[in-house]
């Protein structure tokens, strides 16, 4: 027997709720997302907070919109675009966002820099085979082994999007 079956025989032994493992999935990952982006110590300003973490949440929304809706690679809860699985990614774009940049080694040697993103890869893929264990991501065309190569780029686009959002910010200080 698998999670997901358990999840399952529970909710509709518990009354017959309609509601998915997938969903249950989650929004409990959702609580675990804002809990922990709520309680670690704060590198960045509020304002830093807000504009890279809409970058994170739209950047991650078209990808996946042309990836899972237009390329069918791999489809989140079900195909077509539904309203929890939309929660879900800005919600955990959103958080992913803030926790990452902000436990990121800005000051760091390469070395611990590299450390950092290879052990964030390592934990982004085992909550995406996790979220595909519960039933959130359904792999179509698309390979795990894409998103392993893939992670350590995103992290970095994100770090990079940071930076350049921190530098005009401080250029548009500095004029008159």
């Amino acid at each position: 027997m698998n999670i997901t079956y358990i999840i399952t025989v529970i909710i509709h032994s518990t009354g017959g709720w309609a509601i998915k493992s997938q969903t249950i999935f989650m929004y409990i990952s959702c609580f675990i997302f804002v809990l922990t982006a709520y309680k670690i110590p704060k590198k960045m300003k509020p304002y830093e907070i807000y504009v890279t973490s809409l970058f994170a949440v739209l950047f991650g929304l078209i990808v996946d919109l042309v990836l899972a809706v237009k390329y069918k690679l791999y489809v989140l809860d079900d195909p077509g675009i539904q309203i929890n699985p939309l929660i879900g990614q800005v919600v955990l774009y959103w958080t992913a966002s803030i926790i990452t940049l902000n436990l990121y080694p800005f000051d760091q040697s390469k070395t611990k820099k590299f450390i950092y993103v290879s052990i964030l890869t390592l934990l982004t893929v085992a909550f995406e085979l996790l979220s595909s264990l519960f039933g959130f991501i359904k792999y179509n065309e698309w390979k795990i082994w894409y998103s392993v190569l893939c992670y350590p780029f995103l992290i970095m686009f994100l770090v990079l999007h940071f930076k350049l959002f921190q530098r005009l910010v401080n250029r548009s200080l500095k004029q008159p």
